[in-house]
């Protein structure tokens, strides 16, 4: 094995001075970190791409939320239940509704959220969750634009009313002033959500339109589905939701995108081991006269074979060990400076994250190692089957 490492390292090392074959080897290797940096840069913008998702939605949904079924229902006992769940760090009642929000003359549709404001984590831009009390409300940044509605400026909100069946549709209208603005970076939520005290959003919201339910907080927010079976196992009457549930399709597509982009890219590398094959094809086909000098002073079939598998692998690791190399440089200068900007309603944020996973880079390595073993088999068995007599015949 050390004879036939040797020698392909002797062979090459002095790439450059083959001719053809070397520029054969030079482009295999060009080709082989094409496809391992295109890997490296697309894997880690994906999971960038997951993982800024992830830290949005956690900071502005709930782990769990339990919604009552009846409303009539009393909490005391569901309360009782979340104390002495273990994982459960906190917890609060909320209540949904929608309406329409007008500032002048323009108006827009949102989702009304009466909450608890000290339970919220969520940093604002202007103002303070203290000062969501009595008719003061906080709105997203987008839907502040919308508005033209700053902070301690008023707006009203509308809310359709119906009395029974056979009456008309009557509007309740309150006026509000906008206590504070969030940016959370996603355009659905800063352009159609409002945060109101948990009290007057009961007074405002009829009970017929509105939900309401219980928003838990865990230490593990990725544990939320194991102590979502446990509070079912022990509570009837309520709807359980994870966070996870609720955006499994963004999730869902987001995986499955990432898993074709990886197929779709590992072909690059694929293609560009055909020209480590055909290197290998070139030398065994011109060079067959040192195999046959080799194979005369006493190499056998198998280090000729392992020669040529070395070469082979020595190409792949060379472009490969370039491919990482860039590919982490690139992903570094587009996580660092904001090249690329994305249109926040299409993409939910505004700038092209990056997270580099190892276990990715781990495994985009040993495929690509993997590949270029591969791709010298043939070549190999080709040049072990030199026989020295034909070889040899004129010299």
């Amino acid at each position: 094995m050390f004879f036939s490492l040797k020698m392909a390292w002797v062979y090459f090392r002095k790439v450059w001075s083959r001719g053809i074959l070397g520029i054969m080897v030079v482009i295999s290797i060009a080709g082989v970190a094409l496809g391992v940096a295109s890997l490296v840069v697309t894997l880690s913008v994906m999971n960038g791409f997951h993982s800024k998702i992830t830290s949005k939605v956690l900071s502005l949904n709930p782990h769990i939320v339990i919604t009552n079924l009846y409303g009539d229902r009393k909490e005391e006992s569901l309360q009782t239940q979340l104390r002495n769940t273990a994982r459960v760090k906190n917890f609060s009642s909320f209540i949904y509704g929608r309406g329409l929000i007008q500032s002048g003359r323009t108006s827009n549709g949102v989702v009304l959220k009466g909450v608890n404001p000290e339970t919220l984590t969520l940093p604002l831009s202007k103002g303070k969750w203290g000062d969501l009390t009595g008719d003061r409300l906080i709105i997203g940044e987008e839907l502040s634009g919308m508005l033209g509605a700053g902070r301690e400026e008023s707006v009203f909100i509308i809310i359709p009313r119906v009395e029974n069946i056979s009456s008309p549709v009557i509007p309740r209208i309150k006026k509000f002033t906008v206590a504070g603005i969030f940016n959370s970076g996603m355009y659905e939520y800063d352009s159609g959500l409002v945060y109101l005290n948990i009290d007057t959003a009961a007074d405002i919201i009829p009970r017929g339109v509105a939900s309401s339910g219980t928003e838990v907080y865990l230490n593990n927010p990725f544990k939320a589905g194991d102590v979502a079976e446990k509070i079912a196992e022990k509570t009837s009457g309520y709807s359980i939701d994870t966070w996870q549930s609720r955006n499994h399709n963004l999730f869902a597509a987001l995986k499955l995108e990432k898993a074709m982009m990886f197929i779709v890219l590992l072909m690059i590398i694929i293609i560009a081991t055909f020209n480590i094959a055909g290197s290998l094809i070139m030398v065994a086909v011109t060079r067959s006269r040192d195999c046959g000098i080799l194979r005369a002073i006493g190499a056998t079939k198998r280090q000729i074979r392992m020669l040529f598998h070395f070469k082979g692998v020595m190409i792949g690791f060379c472009g490969t060990l370039l491919g990482t190399i860039g590919g982490l440089g690139l992903t570094y200068l587009v996580g660092k400076y904001e090249i690329i900007k994305l249109p926040p309603r299409v993409y939910l944020i505004s700038r092209m994250p990056v997270s580099v996973n190892f276990t990715d880079i781990a495994i985009i390595v040993v495929t690509a190692m993997i590949i270029s073993y591969l791709a010298t088999i043939y070549p190999s068995h080709r040049a072990g089957r030199i026989e020295i007599a034909r070889e040899l015949n004129y010299e």
